[in-house]
């Protein structure tokens, strides 16, 4: 083997690692942009500043998930030591 060959074969197997984290790494930053999408939105509820409301109530149609999210979070909110030991999954 050639040291053309096994360059060619490094440079391959770096590509293909390097492809593999992009898209995690692309997945990670797109639920992060979707966190802070929704602090700017629904801020006002916990006292963070944010858009004018007219604003909010037209993007609340994009929040359905994070409207449901908030949901649960505030069922939970009632039992937070519940929550936190079925996390840990403490018996």
């Amino acid at each position: 083997m050639g040291i053309g060959r096994i360059l060619r074969k490094l440079f391959r197997a770096a590509g293909l690692g390097v492809r593999a984290s992009a898209v995690s790494y692309t997945e990670w930053e797109y639920k992060e942009l979707e966190n802070i999408f929704g602090l700017l939105t629904l801020g006002g509820a916990v006292g963070f500043p944010g858009p004018p409301t007219l604003l909010s109530l037209d993007l609340l149609p994009f929040m359905e998930r994070e409207v449901l999210v908030l949901q649960a979070r505030a069922r939970e909110a009632e039992d937070p030591w519940g929550g936190l030991f079925s996390t840990f999954d403490v018996t």
